[in-house]
């Protein structure tokens, strides 16, 4: 046995050497590529959302004719995850944005759009997300463990967390919506109207493109859209107007007094035939350009 102990030391640091060299590879002429490599960086965009309220010019709506480009606002980001072979990664990120909407901004002839521009409502939120993603670069999946192509196209998907405040143009002021129970949340008089919570659980999911401007920077351009699970990013989900009512019975009288005014602020003067459509829950998305800076890759000596 004892004879055989140098043998197996020897047969082990092979092993554990051979394990140590095939982490490491070349990514050019200056640096080894590690297998898992760190990323940290920094993004800007522009933030806009599909909702109840406001929407496109037209008749039938296909998602991209109902994002106005009027209403894209500004919309940061950070970051900080790890890559795999440089075609599988997981990043964590906090993004923050606005997002808003108007049914006046609707043009046009047919009933529904006359309709939707009568009912008059408006909206505007803020947005804190912070999501988990997930990120498939598929080309190189065909070039494994070689240096990544100067633009590499991915998929991404994940899941976030995200708060909002819906809020409401009136007479020159921003008024938060929520404590105004526009819909009946939460009064006795309707029970089937659950209050509605200001943060929530998304599904980020997306495409992108990075590309390589060397061994220690990337820049990136992602389209990311987040599935909602809630239909009260613009405090409107109800097909039917409650009795105004209600309000004086279960809100301080300051508050009815918005209440009333607000829940429906139709310039008809008429009930809207409807408020919202509790079928389709409301989503987000962002534009964004980011810059990443690269750690764990070994210059050469």
């Amino acid at each position: 046995m004892k004879t055989n102990k140098p043998l197996f030391f020897l047969l082990l640091s092979i092993c554990f050497s051979t394990n140590i060299f095939s982490q490491y590879y070349y990514y050019n002429d200056d640096y080894y590529d590690n297998d898992i490599v760190v990323e940290v960086g920094a993004g800007i965009g522009a933030m806009n959302s599909v909702t109840d309220v406001g929407g496109g010019d037209t008749e039938k709506r296909h998602y991209i004719n109902e994002i106005r480009r009027s209403n894209f606002k500004v919309s940061n980001s950070i970051y900080a995850g790890l890559m795999y072979q440089n075609f599988l990664g997981a990043r964590l990120e906090a993004t923050w944005g606005n997002v808003q909407s108007a049914d006046n901004q609707v043009k046009g002839i047919s009933g529904n759009q006359i309709s939707i521009a009568a009912r008059n409502l408006n909206f505007r939120s803020s947005i804190l997300e912070i999501a988990l993603v997930t990120e498939l670069h598929p080309l190189m999946l065909l070039n494994y463990k070689e240096a990544p192509p100067l633009l590499s196209p991915y998929l991404t998907a994940g899941v976030g967390w995200f708060s909002f405040n819906p809020q409401t143009l009136y007479k020159g002021r921003w008024i938060d919506l929520k404590p105004l129970h526009t819909e009946g949340q939460g009064f006795p008089e309707y029970p089937t109207m659950h209050e509605y919570s200001l943060s929530a659980v998304n599904i980020p999911a997306g495409f992108g493109v990075r590309y390589e401007v060397s061994s220690l920077f990337n820049l990136r351009l992602e389209y990311v859209h987040r599935f909602l699970f809630t239909d009260y990013l613009d405090d409107a989900s109800s097909k039917k107007y409650i009795n105004p009512a209600a309000f004086a019975k279960n809100l301080s009288p300051i508050q009815a007094a918005y209440a009333r005014a607000l829940h429906n602020p139709s310039t008809s003067g008429k009930v809207p035939a409807r408020r919202g459509n509790p079928n389709n829950n409301d989503s987000y998305m962002a534009f964004s350009f980011k810059i990443g800076l690269v750690l764990g890759r070994e210059r050469v000596h």
